[in-house]
């Protein structure tokens, strides 16, 4: 019984890894970001489908200041705001009228200042082909990862905002304590030399 369900365990685990490295996604990086900082981010958009790539809608997180995309030769770039004045935020970057043929892929890259509190953002994207389908890849993972077919919806991607701060301030007092230590070790030798120094005069 026990030799059967570790078999079952191993097979499970063989398939979600093989589901894991064969199914390409709409993956937005970098992963990890610090808080509050200007960060270019790069929409990776892979085409598996018989049909080519047409269209790209990516819906931006709440929390982001100051986007801009990159002007990309061939696509058009729509930019979805709300709000006036100040309070104006894009909430949507649309990439139209380019190609992305079967088996290969391309990149959309685009600038934002991240929130400046940790938090985990989610990365909502439509892709268009030229059949007409859409897939949606705006699912959670946990709930979509036993699902093999993305022809029409696959899992989000997600970057995490991270207190890099905090971890360089905690970086910079353990890097001044170990030169503190060397310190105190520089004038312990110099004085235990001086201290042998006299010893041997006075003999």
């Amino acid at each position: 019984m026990l030799k059967k369900q570790l078999v079952k365990i191993v097979v499970l685990i063989i398939f979600f890894s093989l589901v894991g490295t064969t199914s390409a996604h709409v993956v937005v990086k970098p992963s990890e970001v610090g808080v509050g900082k200007f960060q270019t981010f790069t929409v990776g958009v892979p085409v598996e489908k018989e049909s080519a790539t047409i269209g790209l809608r990516l819906v931006l997180p709440a929390g982001l200041n100051h986007v801009s995309p990159n002007l990309k030769p061939g696509w058009n770039i729509e930019i979805k705001k709300s709000g006036e004045g100040e309070k104006t935020k894009v909430n949507e970057i649309v990439w139209r009228g380019g190609v992305i043929p079967t088996g290969f892929r391309d990149e959309f890259i685009f600038s934002a200042q991240v929130p400046a509190k940790t938090t985990t953002i989610n990365w909502k994207a439509y892709q268009t082909y030229t059949d007409g389908s859409v897939v949606a890849w705006d699912q959670d993972l946990k709930t979509n990862e036993a699902n093999e077919d993305f022809s029409q919806s696959g899992p989000y991607s997600q970057t995490k905002i991270i207190d890099d701060l905090n971890q360089q301030r905690l970086a910079n007092q353990e890097k001044s304590k170990l030169n503190n230590f060397f310190l105190l070790t520089i004038v312990a030798l110099i004085i235990s030399a001086l201290n042998l120094a006299l010893q041997l005069r006075k003999k």
